[in-house]
């Protein structure tokens, strides 16, 4: 049905194992399905993928790279499914091999541009990834070094004994496709943008429930939800979180249906255009002035993320930023809680969460430096550990001189 890689013909279709093709996968049925559904960039945007890891792969030298990773399949084919069972992309000097579960042979055909896809029975790809792992082998030389991201948790372990086993080197390539990742094309920046414009929807959403008589935490997750998915392409891979009084002092907790209470509620979330996020922290205050603790708390999260957006550029190292950053706020409160995390990367991401890519994190030990087209979120979350917390934060992108907010709104509380 195709050649090695995507064209307008579409890509060879393969059965593994012994059982015939189904009578349901013909040239006809394949057509109407690629016609229902459009990867998320053109094909160009894939070919340039493609070709910048291939001359990462060939530095290092891998003759492959096995990538198991969701998002990071995603990223270089356009492949997405709902489906949470391993599938792997193999990506070679010349060619494109997507793995898959026949229920999953429609989405490949609906959203990737890879040039090959093979499948086997539902039940043998939940059970195990022999029949993926031994194809994978066939077209690979004997011998031939292979790089797999060993510490993410989508990758089985199993799976290195196997390609062991099969005759392969198997390498660990310190998050190759990731690192990639980092750096946004123009054309993924503009996702970012139409996602944090959908988050800003939520924002709105989620402060006008907040007026509401008799609101709750629930209410108000519900609320943004909505505004998030009412015109959405995509599900957020996390969230939305509220919490309110107390339980706004204990990190990562959310909605259990409580009222709201007179201090800040604390809400996080992220609109989403093709799972490419922006998210942001937002604190809502009601029914009038805070108390001396919460304004301090307030205080640090304006500063946090001002010392980001004021320190971050092109050039400049993560550890400049963090350093700068914790200057800025001075030594904490005994009873303030801060995980000393100035940012950290966002873009495209599966569930379960938004930090989905490369451990880059704007902390005093990472010495690297940013390069313009990094996209990262501030989290700027501060709490009176389990009594009170305010979270204010930005989602931006560095540039050559600076950085561009891309998320709407100022990183203050919200009073209604």
């Amino acid at each position: 049905m195709g050649t090695t890689e995507h064209s307008g013909n579409g890509p060879d279709i393969t059965r593994l194992g012994s059982a015939p093709s189904p009578d349901w996968l013909t040239e006809k049925s394949a057509a109407s399905v690629r016609a229902a559904e459009s990867p998320a960039f053109d094909e160009a945007e894939y070919a340039a993928r493609l070709s910048e890891l291939r001359m990462r792969m060939d530095r290092l030298p891998l003759d492959a790279m096995l990538v198991f990773r969701p998002s990071s399949v995603e990223y270089l084919c356009g492949y997405h499914t709902a489906e949470t069972a391993p599938q792997p992309l193999l990506v070679t000097a010349s060619e494109t091999h997507l793995y898959l579960p026949d229920l999953e042979v429609g989405r490949a055909l609906a959203s990737s541009v890879a040039g090959n896809l093979h499948f086997c029975g539902y039940a043998d790809a939940l059970r195990g990834l022999d029949l993926f792992l031994q194809h994978a082998a066939s077209v690979l030389p004997k011998g031939a070094r292979v790089g797999v991201e060993i510490g993410h948790a989508s990758t089985p372990p199993r799976a290195l004994d196997i390609l062991r086993g099969l005759g392969l080197v198997v390498e660990h390539p310190d998050h190759l496709v990731e690192r990639a990742r980092l750096v946004l094309s123009a054309a993924e920046l503009c996702r970012v943008e139409e996602a944090a414009a959908v988050t800003q929807k939520g924002v709105e959403a989620g402060v006008a429930a907040t007026r509401v008589p008799g609101a709750t935490d629930s209410s108000v997750a519900a609320a943004i939800a909505a505004a998030l998915y009412g015109e959405a392409d995509s599900p957020s891979a996390w969230g939305p979180v509220v919490a309110t009084g107390q339980r706004a002092g204990i990190p990562h907790s959310s909605w259990v249906g409580r009222q709201l209470g007179s201090g800040p509620t604390f809400m996080e979330f992220a609109g989403t255009r093709a799972r490419y996020h922006a998210p942001v922290m937002r604190t809502v205050v009601r029914d009038g002035a805070l108390g001396a603790a919460d304004q301090r708390l307030a205080e640090l999260a304006r500063t946090a993320v001002a010392a980001v957006l004021e320190t971050a550029a092109a050039g400049v190292t993560a550890s400049q930023v963090a350093v700068q950053a914790g200057k800025a706020l001075g030594p904490l409160p005994d009873d303030v809680m801060f995980h000393q995390l100035f940012g950290y990367p966002v873009g495209l991401a599966h569930k379960p969460h938004w930090m989905d890519g490369a451990p880059f994190y704007l902390t005093p030990d990472n010495h690297e430096p940013l390069v313009s087209g990094m996209v990262f979120h501030i989290p700027g979350s501060f709490r009176s550990f389990g009594s009170s917390g305010v979270g204010l934060s930005q989602t931006f992108v560095v540039e050559e001189r600076g950085t561009r907010v891309l998320t709407h709104g100022p990183a203050d509380l919200i009073e209604v």
